[in-house]
């Protein structure tokens, strides 16, 4: 699914416009973006949990040239579905 059909969807099952359902779509990817930043999970209910992981900083070996270079540190969100929507996706 794409952007614009889950937005379509939304405005239909909310009855909102299309700028309320950006600004909603908006609203919760801040709030994932910048608990998880903070290395805090999000739960939704029925839905799922997105949960942080964080990666420390290495010193690699590029294979081509064989300089060693410092890889920064990352922050990479892995999703867990809910039981709920588990459940769900194996019915349909």
């Amino acid at each position: 699914m794409d952007y614009r059909t889950f937005r379509k969807q939304l405005c239909r099952l909310t009855d909102r416009s299309a700028d309320d359902a950006d600004a909603l779509t908006e609203g919760l990817a801040r709030i994932i973006r910048e608990s998880c930043a903070d290395l805090d999970s999000v739960a939704i209910p029925r839905f799922g949990t997105f949960v942080p992981v964080k990666h420390e900083e290495e010193v690699i070996t590029d294979l081509s040239t064989g300089k060693r270079m410092l890889v920064p540190p990352e922050i990479n969100v892995e999703f867990h579905p809910g039981a709920m929507l588990t459940k769900r996706l194996r019915n349909e």
